[in-house]
């Protein structure tokens, strides 16, 4: 029995971090103060395996997650570092960049 409120999905199961990253989904490349830097493994081979390139793709993420944007919310920011090719998000568990196709 749900005796969760009605409004609240009940959550059956969720894929952490730390799983995605042991199943190779997600490559940690860092953190940014105590907020874990991620990048999908199909974004990553695209040429991310450079440092630098990696390094300039996190600081363009980072300067348009400065940005205030009326869909923020306290919780997650969404960017597109480049439309329908690469994703930014910022929650609880830090940065993942992705492909708009890995969400």
């Amino acid at each position: 029995m749900n005796t969760n409120n009605k409004d609240e999905p009940e959550v059956i199961y969720t894929y952490t971090r730390k799983q995605a990253i042991e199943d190779g989904i997600l490559v940690p490349v860092g953190f940014i103060g105590n907020q874990s830097v991620v990048i999908t493994a199909n974004l990553f081979k695209e040429g991310y395996e450079d440092e630098q390139k990696r390094k300039d793709l996190v600081n363009r993420g980072l300067e348009l997650l400065r940005q205030p944007d009326s869909e923020d919310t306290p919780y997650m920011k969404l960017r597109a570092i480049s439309k329908d090719k690469i994703w930014v998000i910022w929650n609880g568990e830090g940065f993942t960049y992705m492909k708009p196709e890995d969400y």
